[in-house]
């Protein structure tokens, strides 16, 4: 997708999880989304978050998805237990999950003439239960808009070699080569992005950028942990403040970059535990501005980056 925004009203993540448990015929999904949060093996959730117009004819439909394991990554390899259909459809999905809420991880484009049809996305528990969710821009309730938020934050572009070839949203950008690497041997990935936002400069909140962030994650490939590193060219990104960017105040990590002055590439070290075909997801944010975050689905964008690793 070329030059997306991903914006919208924070009530989605409720609206959300009534299409999972409405428009699935799953009633047992309701006693999974009231019972406590458990230590480990709960199940992982779809979700639709809505959809965009792209006003060239073709819609673009959002998901993200629910870990309710506080601790536990969960492993969902595509296949019978991690599908999309149509099967046109299939394969940006996710098959490595975090914990907790995860908003707008990846988007699925239609066109005009696939308006009243439904993609399905399908992750089926180990006990045999399929918890689908359909995407559909049939209902305007779940409609998100390109609009410039309140002190005008939109979602960064992303780019890997041209900023012409520059995406931004949810569906985001794709590499077009597959980088190689080996097992346990460290390689750089990179992503560059720029802030396109228009905010008051005279606001005492503004009169310096708002950096970019980067934030780099294991998106697909074989079970096991992706490990990251500070490239030697990064500086390390000061603490965000507390309740902004869902990190509360933390020190950030070795996987998270900071542009401090809203533009700039972004390199991070990444070593792969065994060998096999991986996509690494980074995600660009700018969620210190004050009209900006995941839960009102503003504003990120998504860059994904493919390994071949060899023994």
């Amino acid at each position: 997708m070329r030059v997306r925004s991903t914006l919208g009203g924070g009530f989605l993540a409720l609206a959300a999880w009534s299409a999972l448990v409405s428009a699935s015929p799953l009633g047992a999904q309701q006693p999974w989304a009231n019972s406590p949060l458990g230590p480990r093996d709960q199940p992982v959730f779809p979700f639709f978050e809505g959809w965009y117009d792209n006003g060239d004819g073709t819609y673009t439909l959002s998901f993200g998805f629910l870990n309710r394991n506080p601790d536990q990554v969960i492993d969902i390899p595509r296949g019978e237990r991690n599908y999309i259909e149509p099967a046109g459809f299939d394969g940006p999905q996710p098959t490595n999950f975090i914990p907790s809420r995860q908003r707008g991880v990846f988007g699925v484009t239609i066109t005009e003439a696939q308006r009243d049809q439904d993609v399905w996305w399908h992750l089926v528990s180990p006990e045999g239960e399929d918890m689908k969710v359909p995407g559909r821009i049939r209902a305007s309730a779940y409609q998100l808009d390109n609009n410039p938020r309140p002190h005008g934050s939109l979602a960064p572009l992303v780019w890997f070699t041209s900023e012409n070839d520059a995406a931004r949203g949810p569906e985001g950008i794709w590499a077009d080569n597959a980088l190689t690497a080996r097992v346990g041997a460290p390689v750089t990935l990179a992503v560059s992005s720029r802030d396109l936002s228009q905010r008051d400069r005279s606001e005492p909140r503004f009169r310096e950028p708002v950096a970019v962030r980067i934030v780099w994650s294991k998106y697909q490939g074989p079970a096991g942990e992706v490990t990251f590193a500070r490239d030697p060219s990064t500086p390390e990104a000061p603490p965000a403040p507390a309740g902004r960017g869902g990190r509360g105040g933390a020190a950030p990590g070795p996987d998270e970059v900071q542009l401090p002055q809203g533009f700039g590439t972004a390199r991070v070290v990444a070593t792969f535990p065994v060998a096999g075909d991986y996509v690494v997801r980074a995600q660009a944010d700018n969620w210190d501005s004050p009209d900006s975050s995941s839960g009102d689905q503003c504003c990120w964008s998504n860059a994904y980056v493919r390994v071949r690793v060899t023994p």
